[in-house]
């Protein structure tokens, strides 16, 4: 019996369809004398630190760094009847495929639930990028040895444990301070997490500390026998009233120039004509396809993705956790029939009615596809039950696959350079030759710049009037906050918020901070966390989100450390290092890594009794606050909160001379609402209380109360 084990049950139903002969059963599907049977994703996950030893519950800087000397793994509850029903068919099984989804993750998804059973049997992979029935043929016709992609395998099992090593430690090492300085919340920290907080927080700091400058923009209306136009003042560095910048700040000296130039004559010393052309942008990775419809359909990073796993699955579009936006050109004879197989589908009919199959646009380039090509449709027809979120990004995949079979816009690139009265006026225009794409896009560019002016035919030495000068008034403006789409933009293109240029090409080469599968998640952890919060479109760092970066050390929240980990990550996966050699260096660099948070070890505000750090914590019952020891069990010091530090323990009361006739145990003099009273010294295992008498002595023949 051979045996398929598929990344989910969606993945497993589309192989077994491929397979033919269908017939379910208890958590697979019988083929004949295939069996094809799946995970629900990881079905097995990290043991925590307790897991381990015990007294790792409790977080205690003495245990740090946390460094398994053999890493540990559960079954996560949610899966044990299927992983279960996984073994019992592995027993059986001749040989088993690999069907996890072709990534790094996939790969180490079905390669530990193999490990756990200690299967020895032969293993075939399947890799299939999309789910329609003539891919799926055709990755079953093609099986290849599961063992060359152990390196793969080896990078997700090295991030994971990369990802544990550096979350479990810092937060831990983080929170742990923020104990000793009276801080009651877990501040969780992460490899990628982090640096992608502190560029929001940097962001955010930037806007706020951002004082707004007004300037001056002149703008010429000029009078040429060819027709009119507008030209920009362009000032020299000698003007008086610039700015650091060289904008014009001064408003009398704006006045003066409107003034001086209004009603003058004037020549034009420059003019360029450049015929140019403009492709169609490429089809869409996920970090683009976030990024477009954040803009366009405010959705979430985590909804894209989501939306764009379910078009997948529907064998609609092909895989979506790719960084790569080129097509291999093996594929583009099969391109036509998907064009025409698609050209009725509602919201397609334009693009689609002059799409021209024989173009061969810069997409398709084999040698620049990475581990997957750009996102593209199947040619599968959309079912009219779509829904509208599936809709909607489906015709955005697809239409940017239609556009790469439509001709470059071409038009005619103008500049122009005016002399008024000894000072320079530039102006640029754009002659569109033939729209090409831009007539179905609604846009020439993924940003909707383009340029309105058409300048007329001007020559060099060309007379021009000047009929008046317009002063716009401008404000500096602080830079945008980040969406989602852009930051996901942001940690794939990290380099570019880095000064330093050996750093900056190292980023650029890493492809960033975190992988087109994780990004997306990321967000969502840091949101739940609360150190983020949307606010409409924009993503905003919250007063816990700045406090945890301010007390992040530098190597932790440093784009370039992450992005040096995830270029070693890569290196894995192409076979060029190893996953021992990585964890090493991990083990060995953490120690350092930990010590600035950790620092002395001196607690704000130590417990009197122990010298442990003072907690500052709310008690659930009346919402007020006090100071307890975070070496409880072991002392159970609990002070009063004296505006928003420990106050002085409370004085015990002194034990008077009579004895609880109950226990035996002295009676204190207490005060109470209603006035004093003698309780017994053992409570709360004695609660006896009675009044006191005429004289002060307790009244022992009042009956008496339970406190």
């Amino acid at each position: 019996m051979r045996l398929f084990i598929a990344e989910k049950p969606s993945l497993g139903r589309a192989i077994a369809a491929g397979l033919g002969n269908q017939k379910k059963a208890e958590g697979c599907i019988r083929c004949g004398d295939d069996v094809v049977t799946w995970c629900f994703g990881h079905m097995l996950e990290q043991a925590w630190p307790q897991d381990y030893k015990p007294e790792y519950a409790q977080w205690r800087r003495e245990h740090l760094p946390i460094i398994p000397d053999q890493w540990k793994y559960k079954v996560k509850k949610d899966a044990a009847a299927q992983l279960k029903i996984i073994g019992s068919l592995l027993r059986d099984a001749d040989s088993v495929v690999h069907a996890g989804d072709p990534d790094r993750e996939g790969q180490l998804l079905v390669d530990e639930v193999l490990e756990h059973f200690h299967y020895r049997g032969r293993v075939e992979r399947i890799w299939l990028a999309s789910l329609d029935d003539l891919s799926v043929r055709k990755a079953l016709a093609n099986l290849t040895d599961n063992a060359r992609y152990a390196p793969l395998r080896d990078a997700a099992r090295a991030r994971s444990r990369a990802d544990w090593l550096a979350g479990i430690n810092a937060t831990r090492a983080l929170t742990i301070k923020g104990r000793a300085e009276g801080r009651s919340d877990v501040l969780s920290l992460g490899r990628v997490q982090t640096p992608t907080l502190a560029l929001v927080v940097a962001r955010d700091l930037e806007i706020s500390h951002f004082k707004s400058v007004d300037y001056f923009v002149l703008r010429a209306s000029l009078v040429h026998i060819a027709g009119d136009f507008a030209v920009t003042f362009a000032p020299s560095e000698d003007l008086a009233g610039l700015d650091a910048c060289g904008r014009l700040t001064d408003a009398s000296v704006a006045e003066a120039l409107v003034t001086a130039h209004t009603n003058t004559d004037g020549l034009v010393t420059e003019a360029t004509r450049e015929a140019k052309s403009k492709a169609a942008p490429l089809p869409h990775s996920l970090s683009s396809l976030q990024k477009a419809a954040s803009a366009q359909l405010g959705m979430s990073a985590q909804q894209v993705l989501d939306t764009a796993q379910a078009l997948y699955e529907k064998k609609l579009t092909t895989y979506p956790r790719t960084d790569c936006r080129y097509l291999p050109e093996e594929q583009f004879a099969d391109a036509a029939a998907v064009l025409a197989a698609l050209s009725s589908v509602p919201g397609l009919e334009q693009v689609a009615g002059t799409a021209d199959a024989s173009l061969k646009s810069a997409a398709w380039n084999t040698k620049k596809v990475t581990a997957h090509h750009a996102i593209a449709p199947t040619g599968e027809i959309p079912p009219d039950s779509l829904p509208q979120k599936e809709r909607d990004l489906y015709l955005m995949i697809a239409t940017a696959f239609y556009l790469q079979f439509h001709a470059p816009m071409r038009y005619e690139a103008q500049k122009v350079a005016v002399s008024l009265a000894d000072t320079r006026w530039e102006g640029t225009g754009r002659r569109i030759l033939d729209p090409g794409w831009t007539a179905f896009s609604g846009h020439d560019d993924e940003d909707g710049d383009s340029e309105e002016q058409s300048l007329p035919p001007l020559e060099k030495g060309d007379a021009v009037h000047c009929r008046d000068v317009q002063t716009l008034k401008k404000k500096t403006s602080p830079p945008s906050r980040f969406s989602e789409g852009t930051l996901i933009e942001a940690m794939a293109n990290v380099h570019r918020f880095v000064a330093d240029a050996d750093a900056k090409a190292a980023l650029k080469d890493a492809k960033g901070i975190g992988t087109e599968a994780t990004r997306a998640r990321v967000l969502e952890t840091l949101k739940e966390r609360g150190y983020l919060v949307a606010d409409k479109k924009a993503l905003v760092s919250t007063p816990l989100g700045r406090e945890v970066i301010a007390l992040t050390p530098p190597a932790l929240k440093d784009p370039i450390t992450t992005a040096e980990w995830e270029s070693r990550l890569e290196a894995i996966a192409q076979g060029q290092e190893t996953l021992d050699a990585f964890l090493a260096d991990q083990c060995r660099i953490l120690p350092d890594l930990l010590a600035p948070i950790l620092g002395n070890g001196k607690p704000a505000f130590p417990c009197p009794a122990c010298g442990a750090a003072l907690n500052r914590r709310k008690r659930k019952k009346d919402g007020a606050w006090f100071w307890g020891c975070t070496a409880w069990p072991d002392c159970k010091v609990i002070l009063p909160d004296d505006k928003g530090k420990p106050g002085k323990a409370r004085a015990k009361p002194a034990l008077s001379e009579y004895a609880c006739p109950a226990c035996g145990k002295p009676l204190v003099k207490r005060s109470g609402a209603k006035g004093e009273f003698y309780g017994c010294s053992g409570y709360p295992g004695c609660k006896k209380t009675w009044p006191v008498a005429p004289g002060g002595a307790p009244d022992f023949e009042a009956k008496s109360k339970k406190k």
